[in-house]
């Protein structure tokens, strides 16, 4: 069975239906690439896998590891390995960013660390992908630039390291060497056996991750799938060559 399972989503926001009827899967360990033009419902699709309680599913299911998740609280869906990518990162004032993370794997499960063993790791994983240490004393993403604010994110997935994770447009606001520790983290986590649904407008990211599916998201619902061959498609010609009467 697949680890995730999206059955004939629908969705609503303040009234308004968003998704119609999506339906998606994705294997253990592997890397898809959802696609679609501003205001096609990629990032609520996001947003109802992780249950933000902004987005009111009205029909369909989602099933993680086989278990039916559309009722649990977000807490329990990160509980149980799922993790997502903000593509606009929360500033959290007062609360720090070592704090935040010690608290974060403590919640999942993880064994309490001395916070000095702790900050030792987390200053080599920040300089491994590039970040600068000095974030680390610094509140969640309070005056972080749009680059750092990644780069804080990708911290904490790095940490938290979930079986499944959910990138909102991981690659905008990064840097060339942010691109490439992004990257290669993310091929890493792949590689040992972690499952990725990439958000994305572009096709960045396929020269390192190389999806093993690519999904054309418009108007709600999933228009076209295939290979990474997609994305040099809509680069080329755009998405509009995708709609349907």
């Amino acid at each position: 069975m697949p680890l995730l399972v999206i059955d004939n989503l629908y969705t609503e926001i303040e009234g308004k239906k968003i998704l119609s009827g999506v339906s998606l899967a994705i294997g253990q360990g592997e890397a898809h690439f959802l696609m679609g033009p501003n205001g096609s419902g990629k990032t609520t699709l996001a947003s109802a896998l992780m249950g933000s309680p902004r987005v009111n599913v009205t029909a369909g299911s989602i099933l993680f590891d086989g278990e039916e998740i559309s009722a649990w609280l977000p807490e329990a869906r990160a509980h149980k390995g799922m993790y997502l990518w903000f593509q606009h990162p929360a500033e959290v004032a007062g609360v720090g960013l070592m704090d935040f993370l010690r608290s974060a794997v403590a919640a999942r499960g993880g064994a309490p660390q001395p916070q000095e063993k702790f900050r030792g790791e987390l200053v080599a994983l920040a300089e491994k992908l590039r970040m600068p240490t000095a974030l680390l004393d610094r509140n969640l993403n309070e005056g972080f630039s749009g680059g750092e604010k990644k780069r804080s994110e990708l911290l904490q997935f790095s940490v938290l390291k979930p079986r499944l994770a959910i990138l909102d447009e991981c690659d905008s606001g990064l840097d060339v060497d942010g691109l490439h520790a992004a990257a290669a983290a993310l091929d890493e986590f792949r590689q040992g056996g972690g499952t990725l649904l990439v958000i994305t407008h572009y096709g960045t990211m396929r020269e390192y991750l190389h999806p093993d599916a690519v999904h054309i998201m418009m108007q709600g619902k999933i228009a076209h799938s295939g290979g990474e061959e997609l994305i040099p498609a809509v680069e080329r010609d755009g998405f509009a060559q995708f709609e349907t009467a």
